[in-house]
């Protein structure tokens, strides 16, 4: 787990290490059968005709983080092995075309019946899921070990493509690796693309939370779901992308708009909030934007609902925006002003173009705070996202549009009221 692997072009399957980091075609490699790859968001070798049934060995999942916000990938999928999640979007990019064609789609809709049947065979059939994610060409990191739980049509937007499309987005539980020292043995996969091997026989080396899912199946997932107890902290650079990226253009972009005008960053702020939950499957409602009363630790509100009818409940969200220099971080002072406004059953959202300190997230998970912190390249990932959903040429246009809506949204209600809406 976190392993970074060298990927190289050509393939050099015999040489153990390049450039000093392991060689993931040396580690992945199986004599007489073809070589495992990542050249595709969604890798498979070919369905093993075995003893018991055919069986597909396992499927690669490679994300690339260094295009998250542009164009060519402006929703982009989330990793967070540590939490014991993933959310991946399949490989459709076509208008106008059934998104479970396209062979990745299609591969992993067949997986997910397998993966959440109750039928104990079927579960031994299921391919595991190995989650790779890079940020620099020839550079992989293994990221875990996955099943699917989840899949849902979205609709998306591709300004290269000709517009809106459908496509598949796909839930997934990250495995628990303990009991392998945070491993995954290569040779469990060798053993499942052997067509002499039935299926029991071709999982008895797999890790024992893949083991006990398969003896148990989906309602057991959580008991082998991988959790890492430690606070999730950010550095820097993960906060702020370099000026030269994709997504540090649209930040300073940003930045550079509301830097005279800095109170209408509510109405940029309230709409990425929105968006960053709804990302995440929760129901959100944005409410409106507060007038201007001074930096009170209030400057917009919303709501998050959760269940629905008798047993669903509603959240409040108070919200803070900061349009602050990207390369200085935000304040611990407002963060408690925020802290400061909320009641029981409320939660926080703060919102900046800048960073928080490794201080301030500290205490934040320290003190169990319930706010929600969205730094600059979140928000700029955000602004990319639904600036091409909406079809706007450039981040200035959809900005201009943002603004136009300022004085519409602000209100002189009370947060509570969000929730009689």
């Amino acid at each position: 787990m976190g392993e970074l692997y060298r990927y190289p072009r050509p393939a050099r399957p015999d040489e153990r290490d390049i450039d000093g980091l392991p060689n993931f075609y040396h580690i992945v490699s199986d004599p007489g059968l073809a070589t495992l790859q990542l050249e595709r968001g969604i890798n498979t070798p070919v369905v093993t005709e075995a003893v018991g049934g055919k069986r597909l060995a396992v499927i690669l999942l490679a994300s690339n983080e260094n295009k998250r916000g542009s164009v060519e990938n402006p929703w982009h999928d989330t990793l967070a092995p540590d939490e014991g999640f993933a959310r991946y979007f399949g490989d459709n990019k076509s208008p106008g075309v059934d998104p479970g064609s396209a062979r990745g789609n299609r591969t992993l809709l067949e997986q997910f019946e397998l993966h959440t049947s109750p039928n104990r065979e079927k579960r031994e059939l299921a391919a595991p899921i190995l989650l790779f994610r890079s940020s620099q060409k020839g550079f992989k990191e293994f990221a875990g070990l996955a099943l699917i739980t989840g899949a849902h049509r979205v609709t998306q937007f591709a300004e290269k493509n000709g517009g809106y499309f459908t496509n598949y987005l796909f839930d997934l539980a990250v495995l628990s690796l303990t009991e392998e020292d945070e491993s995954l043995p290569m040779a469990w996969i060798r053993e499942r693309r052997n067509p002499a091997k039935e299926p029991s026989i071709a999982n008895a080396m797999a890790p024992k939370a893949w083991q006990y899912w398969i003896k148990y199946g989906s309602p057991e997932i959580e008991k082998v779901r991988r959790r890492v107890a430690r606070y999730h902290i950010l550095k820097k650079k993960d906060q702020v992308m370099p000026i030269t990226s994709v997504a540090g253009r649209t930040l300073e972009t940003i930045y550079q708009f509301y830097a005279e005008k800095r109170h209408r960053f509510e109405a940029l702020a309230s709409l990425a909030c929105e968006s960053r939950v709804r990302g995440t499957g929760a129901a959100y409602r944005r409410g409106w934007l507060t007038r201007g009363t001074g930096d009170g630790g209030l400057d917009f509100v919303g709501r998050i609902d959760i269940g629905e009818g008798s047993w669903g409940t509603k959240l409040v969200v108070l919200g803070q925006a900061k349009c602050e220099k990207v390369d200085t971080p935000t304040g611990g002072v407002h963060i408690a002003r925020t802290v400061a406004r909320l009641r029981r059953g409320w939660v926080g959202a703060y919102v900046t173009t800048s960073f928080f300190s490794e201080a301030v997230q500290r205490e934040v998970h320290e003190d169990q705070y319930p706010v929600m912190l969205l730094n600059g390249a979140v928000l700029a990932g955000e602004v990319a996202k639904m600036r091409i959903a909406g079809g706007f040429g450039s981040d200035d246009e959809f900005l201009e549009h943002v603004d136009s809506t300022y004085e519409e949204q602000v209100s002189g209600r009370r947060p509570e009221e969000v929730l009689w809406d």
